[in-house]
């Protein structure tokens, strides 16, 4: 019936997936992976790599749950929080140097603690740390260190195949995955569990009108198309956090497929809207945050006037270093961006005009409205005190050097947080609440963060509930 068999079958070959895998196995159980694409790591090495840490359990619950909003429930943040204060413990012990998680500085700024330090709980967030190695990015080095494990244990990995349904039991129980690799059709039984941990729906633009109310460009991995979702879903299984994700501002270029990072190198800079309006506290929202203010919608026009908006500055930033990240996400095997600007300037990604008024017209801003703006802007740098928007004052600096310079930013997205609505113990719910026997899930896919997410979070999670699910679905009873 079945052309592979093994105890545990893993859809997805990431850190939630590898982790799954490696938990599995060392329980004794055997275990097959299927990607769909032709090499694995997903998001986590293109992600910040970097993992969470508690400094009092109990109140680090309190703020998990404030800051879902009560769309988490307590018991899953509760093990949540468990198992992931074992991840450096985890980490070492298959080989990873984990030490403390130096922050890249610029701006909007990566919080070091808790992203929403006035919530409840906020202060039982502690530092973060990271695995260290030779890895430009950081996430690279973390996946180095799993994917050498799954190699170790010799966990077979079947890349170009997709899967496409779960196959069912007379009494609901998941069996295995009809999968396809090339033109080939496979069955791949699962004598113990399937693990779901195939990523978000970061690619799959009618997926992001339809659960997030607005198209985004995708930093990630172009893979994650939803699959995990519809294959949940067409056997009755419940969803969760639809709406959430983690995103900044990204750039988006005709050369690329994938967005570009927006990030500053100094606080010298303003944003504007299509309506020529500053909008928010431009160097001091957490970069996972700052994509909010993009949803809002002018509801004489149903227009977002803040998709695209434009981040302006002069020539005093241009000179303090790159104005776009391209060691982390697809772009960084594509392009790296010059330390001066110059080449972005050149391919006529930023936009440069001698005048304010000339920068106008370039981004189809009105002259006159832009000239304002910078004039207000300017004039609370003078005061030390922006009554708008409540900057700090150490990040008030004027824009008073031409050129000037300007960029259109779409919201980007690092990752989505909906999928299949889990437990504790990691098992997929159906609609009524049930566990759907022999289904767990991990990762980005189904993740515990609603709307709110505070950085640092979804790596943590993934190594977390990647070994809940793998451990609980290695101790199923086999089928008989």
């Amino acid at each position: 019936m079945w052309d592979y068999e093994a105890d545990v079958v893993i859809i997805g070959y990431g850190c939630a997936g590898s982790t799954a895998a490696i938990s599995a196995y060392d329980r004794g159980a055997s275990v097959i992976i299927l990607e769909k694409n032709a090499a694995g790591g997903g998001n986590t090495k293109y992600s910040g790599g970097s993992i969470r840490t508690f400094l009092d359990k109990e109140k680090s619950v309190d703020f998990i749950e404030a800051v879902c909003e009560g769309a988490t429930d307590r018991e899953i943040a509760g093990a949540f929080v468990q198992e992931s204060s074992q991840n450096a413990e985890w980490l070492t012990s298959i080989g990873g140097v984990v030490g403390p998680s130096p922050l890249a500085t610029g701006y909007p700024q990566m919080l070091p603690g808790a992203a929403f330090p006035s919530i409840p709980g906020a202060d039982a967030i502690g530092p973060r740390l990271r695995i260290s190695g030779a890895g430009e990015a950081r996430g690279k080095d973390l996946w180095r260190v799993l994917s050498q494990n799954v190699d170790k244990r010799k966990i077979p990995v079947r890349y170009s195949t997709s899967a496409k349904r779960l196959s069912t039991g007379k009494s609901g129980e998941v069996t295995g995955v009809t999968a396809v690799a090339g033109e080939k059709e496979l069955k791949i039984g699962a004598k113990r569990a399937v693990v779901l941990a195939s990523g978000g729906f970061e690619s799959d633009h009618s997926m992001h009108l339809t659960y997030l109310g607005q198209r985004y460009l995708s930093l990630g991995n172009p893979g994650n198309s939803g699959d995990g979702i519809r294959l949940a879903t067409d056997i009755g299984a419940d969803l969760w956090h639809m709406n959430a994700v983690a995103a900044c501002f990204g750039y988006k270029f005709d050369e690329f497929e994938c967005a570009i990072i927006h990030w500053m190198p100094t606080p010298g800079f303003i944003y504007a809207d299509q309506s020529c309006r500053r909008f928010m506290d431009e160097a001091g929202t957490d970069i996972h945050a700052v994509w909010s203010v993009t949803s809002f919608v002018d509801m004489k026009t149903l227009e977002k006037p803040r998709v695209p908006c434009y981040v302006i500055f002069d020539e005093k930033t241009r000179t303090k270093g790159p104005v776009g990240g391209t060691n982390r996400g697809e772009i960084s095997q594509l392009h790296q961006w010059s330390l001066d600007n110059s080449t972005e300037i050149k391919n006529g990604w930023i936009m440069a005009s001698e005048t304010v008024g000339g920068l106008a017209q370039k981004i189809k801003l009105g002259p006159d409205s832009l000239q304002r703006v910078i004039d207000q802007y300017n004039s609370y740098c003078a005061s030390g005190y922006d009554p708008d928007y409540g900057r700090s004052p150490d990040t008030l600096i004027p824009l008073d050097s031409p050129p000037f310079y300007a960029i259109a930013m779409w919201p980007s997205l690092f990752n989505t947080q909906g999928g299949p609505k889990r437990n504790a113990k990691s098992q997929v719910l159906d609609v009524w609440g049930n566990s759907i026997k022999r289904l767990y899930s991990a990762g980005e896919l189904g993740s515990l963060w609603n709307r709110n997410y505070p950085g640092g979070g979804n790596i943590t999670e993934a190594l977390a509930f990647g070994r809940i699910a793998g451990k609980n679905a290695a101790a199923e009873p086999p089928l008989a």
